[in-house]
């Protein structure tokens, strides 16, 4: 038996191997990023880049669910890094920690935002843009959250985002960081639809999905 025999029969054996050859980068692994980065890892991408520069806290674990209470206090990425490892499927798996405008993007397929802050968002977003990078971008908020994919545009010319306290739960951070990898797995297996230009708005409270095409 093999690791990826329930789901080669549906992605197949050719986009297994896209897979197996990804280089993907996640920024942040927090609620989104614990979420992407171990749907990625247990779907086969081969190499996997993680940037956060923060330490758990107690405050994380309803809805970053790579943690728990024995890790508070250690840096997300050495945690991260060893949880995503014992998976087993010999993802390659580098850390970073803080990414600013100086930070020298790795030779990468996709770039994933699941940093939650505005300025991390931008400066992520501009690095991936100065290297024809696509940009996989979520953003959550309470109940509700947005996804686009960007190569053309910088993420600055298309949101704007407050600078208000971010409350949150669980089931929306799962489920935006599944679309967010479910895209990256589109974009890696040239598999479409996807949502390049487009923006997709998620309201979980009343069950609403609406998409907004971007215009040049």
């Amino acid at each position: 038996m093999s690791f990826f025999d329930r789901q080669i029969p549906i992605l197949g054996q050719i986009c297994q191997e896209k897979l197996k050859n990804a280089k993907v980068f996640v920024g942040g692994v927090g609620g989104l990023g614990c979420t992407v980065c171990e749907i990625l890892v247990r779907c086969g991408v081969g190499q996997l880049y993680i940037a956060d520069a923060d330490l758990v806290d107690e405050t994380n674990l309803h809805r970053q669910f790579l943690y728990t209470q024995n890790d508070i206090g250690k840096p997300k990425i050495d945690v991260a890094k060893a949880k995503l490892e014992s998976i087993g499927t010999n993802c390659n798996i580098k850390t970073f920690g803080i990414v600013d405008s100086k930070f020298e993007l790795p030779t990468v397929d996709i770039v994933v935002d699941c940093f939650d802050n505005k300025d991390s968002k931008y400066i992520l977003s501009m690095l991936a843009f100065k290297k024809d990078i696509y940009f996989v971008h979520a953003g959550v908020f309470g109940y509700y959250g947005q996804l686009t994919t960007l190569k053309d545009k910088q993420l600055k010319d298309v949101l704007f985002f407050s600078s208000q306290q971010n409350y949150i739960i669980p089931q929306t951070v799962s489920f935006l960081g599944s679309l967010q990898a479910m895209e990256t797995l589109k974009l890696i297996c040239s598999i479409t639809p996807n949502l390049l230009n487009k923006i997709l708005s998620v309201d979980l409270l009343n069950y609403k999905l609406d998409t907004i095409t971007l215009h040049s």
